[in-house]
């Protein structure tokens, strides 16, 4: 029953945030711009006015970019960087929205305010990143552990058979998935702790988050576990759905570029709805032992 709680209450708080998920969107949007249009510009003057962009329409064709000579090299270059320098921005800007995401999803949260949104993002901010650069060091830690080191044994090992190598990597891929939940739950908890205690260290928050987990390890895994599966289930629909569509024309391009934010939105929702299902519980542990605040 507390899951079923946590769940339909966290929905029910995201929608009621739906003000909160639109400004994350706008500024997603005009991040991703930033480097999409002087993209689209580098890519125009380098093709110009040729039959590059219909050829493409039929599908990706690598004799098309080698025919472009060292236009291709700084089309690569740029592509490149943009996307070192969108995944760091996002990456710094996604920890300063997370304060405000937290904050506006709480049981005790008053009517949205986009100047509280902001104060609770910068309150939180330098907390919000090292929490976030510490489970991502984790997961990446872990995904080495489960799904690099068995990889590089499978393909450099003479002695495994290629069933046994496929095993080995499934094997290593699925004991990761089913641990991913757990820095995720620490630091969604860490977070919603310093949400309630903007005055306190952020690592006295790693330390909550993971105590916590720990302590109610089957009600938060098993709200969390719906959550994460709803989010790599769009996440499939959205790289399906994009990397298929080939537009010809400008109406179907703008179709294409309303379907793309409408599913950023949803994604931005899903994420909403698990930092709201992960706050409930954690209120829920506050009224039955208010010295965890």
């Amino acid at each position: 029953m507390r899951i079923y709680n946590s769940l339909r209450t966290g929905i029910f708080r995201a929608l009621r945030s739906w003000k909160g998920v639109l400004m994350v969107w706008f500024l997603m949007f005009m991040l991703v711009s930033v480097f999409m249009y002087p993209l689209r510009s580098s890519a125009d003057s380098a093709f110009g006015t040729s039959m590059i962009t219909e050829k493409l329409s039929a599908g990706f064709d690598i004799e098309i970019f080698a025919d472009l000579g060292p236009v291709f090299k700084s089309l690569v270059s740029f592509f490149i960087s943009g996307i070192l320098m969108v995944c760091l921005t996002g990456f710094i800007l996604n920890s300063y929205l997370a304060g405000g995401l937290f904050n506006i999803v709480r049981e005790d949260e008053k009517p949205f305010s986009g100047r509280e949104f902001f104060r609770a993002g910068a309150a939180n901010f330098w907390p919000f990143l090292i929490i976030s650069l510490i489970v991502t060091i984790v997961i990446f830690l872990l995904g080495l552990i489960f799904i690099g080191i068995p990889s590089l044994v499978a393909s450099a090992s003479d002695n495994i058979s290629e069933k046994g190598a496929f095993n080995l990597v499934i094997s290593g891929l699925v004991v990761f998935l089913v641990i991913l939940p757990l820095p995720v739950l620490i630091a969604d908890y860490a977070r919603v702790w310093k949400t309630v205690n903007e005055n306190s260290s952020c690592f006295r928050a790693v330390g909550f988050g993971f105590s916590y987990t720990f302590r109610n390890f089957l009600s938060s895994f098993l709200t969390m576990v719906p959550l994460m599966i709803a989010q790599i289930i769009l996440g499939f629909l959205v790289l399906t759905i994009l990397s298929g569509w080939r537009p010809v024309t400008g109406g179907g391009l703008f179709l294409l570029l309303i379907i793309s934010q409408l599913m950023l939105c949803f994604r931005i929702l899903i994420k909403v709805w698990r930092y709201a299902s992960i706050t409930y519980l954690f209120e829920g542990s506050l009224k039955e032992n208010p010295a965890n605040q």
